[in-house]
């Protein structure tokens, strides 16, 4: 659940390297293959890799809940593992682009993982990671 739709597939898109695979616009009907300027957005799939996203306007998604659901407020309920290749590239090209994002730099793991940290315009915390070389 995100606020902007489109706000939130340009963090994914252009600092995380995920890819859209299709935006539904606000009609409920349009499907967009990419972004279009001037263009509102309730809902989109990225991937990257073999990760799949799906992102939904907080309103649009409690329009489609039953009773009580639509009125609770969206709080922390999970943080996102994503392993891919690159990750220290991936580390760099966001500390360059949005270096407020970062929220724990690249280190490795006691299970053998290089992983770094980063908040989302939504608060959604990630964690991006691969194998550390031995």
């Amino acid at each position: 659940m995100v606020a902007d739709v489109r706000r939130a597939v340009v963090f994914y898109r252009d600092l995380c390297g995920f890819s859209v695979v299709m935006a539904m616009r606000e009609d409920g009907k349009t499907v967009d293959q990419a972004l279009v300027d001037g263009t509102g957005y309730v809902f989109a799939i990225l991937v990257r890799d073999s990760v799949e996203l799906m992102l939904q306007q907080a309103e649009n998604l409690r329009s489609e809940l039953p009773g009580a659901l639509k009125t609770r407020a969206a709080g922390f309920s999970c943080t996102y593992y994503v392993e891919i290749e690159g990750v220290e590239a991936l580390y760099e090209h966001i500390k360059a682009i949005a270096p407020d994002a970062v929220r724990l730099s690249p280190h490795t793991s006691s299970y053998g993982m290089r992983e770094f940290c980063v908040e989302d315009c939504d608060g959604h915390v990630l964690v991006f990671a691969e194998r550390a070389q031995a």
